[in-house]
């Protein structure tokens, strides 16, 4: 049975805050725990946001429960308009994951009875200590940089064995159906931005900037245009003589799918190819053959928006490395 580190700081958390509230005789000290528990979030800026709104909605729910309690007694009616009051407000004060701990608090009124300074007291510690002791345990965040490289060195593979299914159906006339190569990067795709959100939620006092997500995104659109290539490519049902050079092009291309790979060369040769055909080709002689030669066409402008998306990123790259050098000045 594998353990997460979500899970492993959960059950560090509660107990430590269980713990101290214990040693220092606080009533209800099992909720210290509870609340700790609760501050354990998936990224820490998501722990702090949730902590700040626990914090504030208990407060809340404590200054309005010993007003409504001490001015209408301790009744389930009261009890029913406080419901009815608290819960619309903390909702509008954009305090939502306050809302159980409030409850809580709310029923260590009405069980007491009675509004003390003790009792206020002891609320503030409860707080105090789920709410620090889930923070300091939640900062602990293993890196994700490792998963990042190899999502992103799978998206690659996949995208240059893309490349090279296409090439081989422009030389053969032969359709591979690629769907399968298609799922698989889209589901890394998926996964790779997931995981660099969880870093840039991570990054406390950071720019909120991440140059794998901007990859992730590029390859994103790289990979919608790659699937309007692959269903050209199903067009494809005679060879050309045009075929060859096409198809030694998306291998090189192919070749050469990585995140620092320069893409202007690239598209430089993709233009002079384009004009020669359109200025040198003869005209197809027969139907099959124009339908074969548009979706050519089609190919070889989907890829040169595909290199320019990716020349965008080359810069950007650079950008972002010569901003952080001045900062590093």
């Amino acid at each position: 049975m594998k353990i997460g580190t979500r899970t492993l700081k959960t059950a560090v958390a509660a107990g430590i805050a269980m713990l101290i509230s214990e040693t220092i005789h606080l009533d209800y000290f099992v909720f210290a725990a509870i609340i700790a528990i609760l501050s354990i979030q998936e990224t820490r800026k998501k722990s702090i946001r949730a902590s700040y709104e626990r914090v504030m909605a208990s407060l809340l729910a404590i200054g309005m429960g010993a007003a409504m309690f001490t001015l209408l007694g301790y009744s389930p009616v009261t009890l029913t308009l406080y419901f009815v009051i608290f819960i619309p407000l903390v909702q509008q004060l954009k305090l939502q994951d306050g809302l159980i701990t409030s409850v809580v608090i709310l029923t260590h009124l009405y069980t007491e009875a009675q509004f003390t300074l003790e009792l206020f007291i002891n609320e503030l510690f409860l707080i105090a200590i789920g709410v620090g002791v889930g923070l300091v345990v939640n900062m602990y965040m293993p890196t994700l940089d490792r998963e990042i490289v190899r999502i992103k060195e799978n998206i690659d593979r996949s995208l240059a064995v893309l490349f090279y299914d296409v090439a081989a159906c422009v030389e053969t006339g032969v359709y591979n159906n690629h769907s399968m190569m298609l799922i698989k990067t889209r589901d890394y795709l998926k996964e790779g931005k997931d995981l660099a959100l969880r870093r840039m939620g991570n990054s406390i006092g950071k720019r909120n900037e991440d140059m794998d997500y901007l990859y992730f995104r590029m390859r994103e659109r790289q990979y919608d245009i790659l699937k309007r290539v692959a269903d050209n490519a199903r067009e494809i049902t005679m060879v050309v003589n045009e075929a060859k050079p096409v198809a030694t092009f998306l291998r090189r291309v192919g070749d050469h799918v990585n995140e620092q790979a320069d893409a202007s060369v690239f598209l430089q040769e993709l233009e002079e190819m384009i004009e020669h055909y359109r200025k040198n080709v003869p005209l197809p002689t027969t139907r099959e053959e124009f339908e074969v030669r548009s979706s050519l066409l089609n190919i070889l402008s989907d890829v040169k928006s595909y290199l320019i998306l990716k020349e965008r990123y080359i810069l950007l790259l650079k950008e972002h490395g010569h901003a952080r050098e001045k900062r590093a000045d």
